[in-house]
């Protein structure tokens, strides 16, 4: 790929992230995207690498997870029917590297999924 098409391309992403809703984040398994995910509920933090993004239509379930040709050795799981706040941004530490999707759910536990771009 090009640079120009690189830039073009994450320009495209980061507009998206920018803009994040619920229909956004189902949209999210067609694109391949890879990174890390964040769970934590404000004592406890988990952290897990993702390569693959999944959606349930009949559950509502949003699966991240660390695949390979034997199976799955991670996953973080949610129900998008539990977010109470969703938003995109440019992550702090590292904005040349990822984009950010913080997430809310209503027992109060926050996801920030970190899309490598």
């Amino acid at each position: 790929m090009c640079k120009e098409t690189r830039e073009r391309a994450k320009r495209i992403l980061k507009d998206g992230i920018s803009n994040m809703s619920i229909e956004r984040l189902i949209q999210m398994p067609q694109f391949g995207l890879m990174g890390n995910v964040v769970l934590s509920d404000g004592i406890v933090s988990i952290e897990n690498v993702f390569n693959r993004i999944s959606y349930n239509e009949e559950s509502s379930i949003i699966t991240l997870s660390a695949e390979e040709s034997q199976g799955s050795y991670g996953s973080i799981s949610f129900s998008i029917d539990a977010v109470t706040d969703i938003s995109g941004c440019e992550d702090k530490e590292n904005p040349e590297e990822y984009l950010n999707v913080n997430i809310k759910l209503e027992n109060g536990i926050e996801i920030t999924i970190k899309i490598l771009y």
